[in-house]
C-alpha cells in the first residue's frame, strides 16, 4: 500500500513536471553538451563507435569517479510497424545493468494505430473496394498493370503485449528473456487522429492525411502486395497469438567517469518456431534473427543523455529487408532519482529493400515505391515517464512517427510496469 499511495501522488505530479522541465533552472548551460551529443548521434557506422568505445576504457581508470552517467534508462519500446512485427526489433536500453543475483519480472502492452494506403493517389482503393473484398487486381495500377514492387493496404491497430524476465548474471552483465503475444483488429483510435488532423487543417483525403478518409474507421484489413503477388492478405481479427520468444544479453563494458561515457554491448537472439499455420504466420518467421546495439550514455547533472548504434540480421526474410540498422538518443530528465522525463528519437533503415527506382523522385518503374517512399528509413519520436518506487517500476508514453513515408506506424501508446527483487 505505500508504494501505491506513492505511485499515486508522483502521478498526479506529473502536469507540474511538465511545467518544471520547461523553466528548469540552468538550460543554457546543458544546451552545449546536448548540441554536441545531437551532433555526434549523426555520425553513423560502428567502426566510430568502436573506436569511442576504446577511447573510453582507456580513459575510465584515469577518470575521476562521481559522475552519474546511467539513471532510469530511455524508453524500451520496439518498431511497431505491423509489417516489422514478426522480426526481431532491438530496442533502446539502459547502459547499466542490474546487479549480481538480481531478477526483474514485467508485463507490459504496446498499442499502435497504423493505416497506409499506396492506392489512395488514384483512389483505387476506397469503402467500396474493401466492402466488396479486396483481390490483387486492385493493386494494379490504372491500366491494369501489375506494379513491380511493394504495393499495401494497411487499416489496423496491434497490440502486442510482453511478458519480460531480466536477470544479473554479475554486476555487470545481464540476462533476458522476452516473450510476445499479438493482436490485429481494427482498434479505437481512427477517430481521434482524424479529428486531430482537421484540426491543424491537415486533410484526411489527401497524402499528409495518409488518405484515411477514403476509409471507414476502425476496420481491420492488413494487405501487402509484391510483384502482383499477395505476401499477406488478412481481414480476420487475431487475438493473443504467440509470437516467437527472444533471449538477450546486456555487457556493460565501462561505467564511464567524469569525462568519458558509459558503454554498453547489448546482444539479442530471436528463436525460430516452424509452425506458421493459419493466424501464426501473420506473427513468426520460421527463422532466427540475431542482432547489437552499442550504448554510450553521460549524465550532465540532471540530464542524462544516451545515444548507440546496432544492427539487426534477418534469418528468413520472407522477401524483406535481410538487415535493418537502428540508432537512438535519448534525453532523460531526472526529476528526482526515482523518477524521470524522456524525449527518445529512434530511427532504422525500412523493411521494405532498395529497389534500383528513387524512392523520392517523380519518375520511375516502380509506382508504389515512389509514392509511398518505403524503401526510406524511418524516424519516430517518443516522450514518456518512468517511475522507481521501492522494487516497483512503472514505464509509459507516446510514439509518433514525423516521416509519414508509410512505413512505419503512425501512432503508439504504451506502457509497462514490473517488479525486482
Amino acid at each position: 500500500m505505500i508504494y501505491c499511495d506513492k505511485f499515486l501522488h508522483k502521478l498526479k505530479g506529473i502536469t507540474l513536471g511538465f511545467i518544471f522541465i520547461v523553466v528548469v533552472a540552468k538550460i543554457q548551460d546543458y544546451l552545449r553538451h546536448l548540441c554536441f551529443l545531437f551532433i555526434y548521434m549523426k555520425i553513423k557506422g560502428l567502426l566510430k563507435l568502436l573506436f569511442a568505445f576504446i577511447i573510453s576504457i582507456a580513459w575510465n581508470n584515469s577518470a575521476q569517479a562521481g559522475s552519474i552517467n546511467s539513471g532510469l534508462g530511455p524508453l524500451e519500446i520496439r518498431p511497431q510497424f505491423i509489417v516489422s512485427q514478426p522480426f526481431l526489433a532491438m530496442t533502446p536500453e539502459n547502459s547499466s545493468t542490474l546487479k549480481g543475483g538480481e531478477s526483474r519480472l514485467s508485463v507490459g502492452i504496446e498499442i499502435a494505430n497504423t493505416f497506409v494506403n499506396t492506392q489512395g493517389p488514384t483512389e483505387q482503393i476506397t469503402k467500396k473496394e474493401v466492402v466488396r473484398g479486396l483481390t490483387k487486381e486492385d493493386f494494379y495500377d490504372k491500366n491494369g498493370d501489375v506494379i513491380k514492387g511493394y504495393s499495401l493496404y494497411l487499416d489496423v491497430e496491434t497490440k502486442r503485449k510482453n511478458l519480460k524476465y531480466n536477470y544479473g548474471i554479475s554486476d555487470s552483465l545481464e540476462f533476458k528473456l522476452k516473450i510476445p503475444f499479438l493482436s490485429f483488429d481494427g482498434g479505437f483510435m481512427d477517430s481521434s487522429i482524424e479529428s486531430v488532423h482537421s484540426l491543424i487543417g491537415v486533410s484526411n483525403f489527401k497524402q499528409g492525411g495518409a488518405y484515411r478518409g477514403l476509409s471507414e474507421r476502425n476496420k481491420y484489413d492488413y494487405y501487402v502486395v509484391k510483384d502482383g503477388k499477395f505476401v499477406y492478405a488478412s481481414n480476420q481479427i487475431i487475438y493473443n497469438v504467440r509470437g516467437e520468444p527472444s533471449m538477450g544479453l546486456k555487457w556493460n563494458l565501462s561505467e564511464g567517469g567524469n569525462v568519458m561515457p558509459a558503454v554498453t554491448l547489448k546482444l539479442s537472439y530471436k528463436f525460430a518456431n516452424s509452425d506458421r499455420n493459419g493466424e501464426q504466420k501473420l506473427v513468426r518467421t520460421g527463422g532466427v534473427d540475431w542482432g547489437h546495439y552499442l550504448i554510450l550514455s553521460k549524465g550532465f547533472d540532471k540530464w542524462i543523455v544516451y545515444f548507440g548504434d546496432g544492427k539487426t540480421r534477418i534469418g528468413q526474410n520472407l522477401g524483406f529487408a535481410s538487415s535493418i540498422y537502428h540508432q537512438f538518443m535519448s534525453m532523460e530528465y531526472r526529476i528526482e532519482e526515482e523518477e524521470s522525463f524522456v524525449f527518445q528519437t529512434v530511427s532504422q533503415s525500412s523493411i521494405f529493400p532498395e529497389t534500383a527506382a528513387n524512392s523520392r523522385s517523380t519518375v520511375g518503374g516502380n509506382q508504389e515505391q515512389r509514392n509511398s517512399n518505403l524503401s526510406v528509413a524511418t524516424s519516430v519520436s517518443a516522450f514518456g515517464y518512468k517511475f522507481l518506487s521501492g522494487p516497483i517500476f512503472w514505464e509509459t508514453g507516446f510514439v509518433q512517427d514525423y516521416n509519414n513515408f508509410g512505413n512505419e506506424t503512425d501512432f503508439v501508446l504504451f506502457w509497462e510496469m514490473g517488479v525486482n527483487w
